[in-house]
C-alpha cells in the first residue's frame, strides 16, 4: 500500500508541474522585455509645492506616537550643535522645548562612583499613553516610544535627578 501512495504522489506531482509548465508564457531570450510607458491622464494632478514641510510641534497632552516626531525633531536639532550633550543640557533642552520638566526621566552623564563620562544618556518624557525614550550615545541619537514600567517609570533602573 505504501508504493501505491508513492507512486500516485509522484504522479500528481509531475501532472501539477506539468500543468503549471503549460500555463507559463513562453519567451526566448532573444524577445526584449515590454518597457511600461507612461500616459497622459486627463485628470489634474497635484502641483510640487515650494513650501518646505514644517517642524513638527508639541501636542500637550498628546499621545507618545503624536509626539514621537517632535521629541526627535528637538533632540536632534540638539545634537546637531554639540555632539555629545551633559544630562544638563538636553534636559535644559525638552524643558526649553515644551516638555514638562515633571514629566522627564534621565541617566546621569557621569558614571558612578568614579565619575567618568558615560557612555550613553538615556533620556524619557512621560506622555498621556507612554513614554518617549531617547539614547543619546557617541554623537548618535535613537529613540523608541514605549510603556511605562514599574508603575509609572519610563527608564528602568538609577535615573539621575534633574537640574
Amino acid at each position: 500500500m505504501g508504493a501505491g501512495r508513492n507512486g500516485l504522489m509522484l504522479a500528481m506531482v509531475v501532472a501539477v508541474s506539468a500543468t503549471l509548465a503549460a500555463c507559463a508564457p513562453s519567451r526566448d531570450d532573444t524577445t526584449p522585455m515590454p518597457v511600461p510607458t507612461v500616459t497622459a491622464s486627463a485628470s489634474p494632478s497635484a502641483k510640487p509645492t515650494s513650501e518646505p514641510n514644517p517642524n513638527p510641534t508639541l501636542l500637550p497632552g498628546g499621545t507618545a506616537l503624536a509626539n514621537h516626531a517632535y521629541f526627535d525633531f528637538v533632540n536632534q536639532r540638539l545634537l546637531a550643535v554639540n555632539a555629545n550633550p551633559s544630562d544638563d543640557a538636553i534636559v535644559r533642552n525638552l524643558v526649553d522645548a515644551g516638555f514638562p520638566k515633571a514629566d522627564l526621566e534621565i541617566t546621569s552623564d557621569r558614571t558612578y562612583p568614579l565619575g567618568l563620562v558615560a557612555d550613553s544618556v538615556e533620556v524619557a518624557v512621560h506622555t498621556s499613553d507612554g513614554c518617549l525614550i531617547g539614547q543619546f550615545k557617541a554623537g548618535g541619537y535613537l529613540s523608541i516610544v514605549g510603556p511605562p514600567v514599574n508603575g509609572n517609570r519610563c527608564l528602568i533602573g538609577k535615573t539621575g535627578p534633574l537640574p
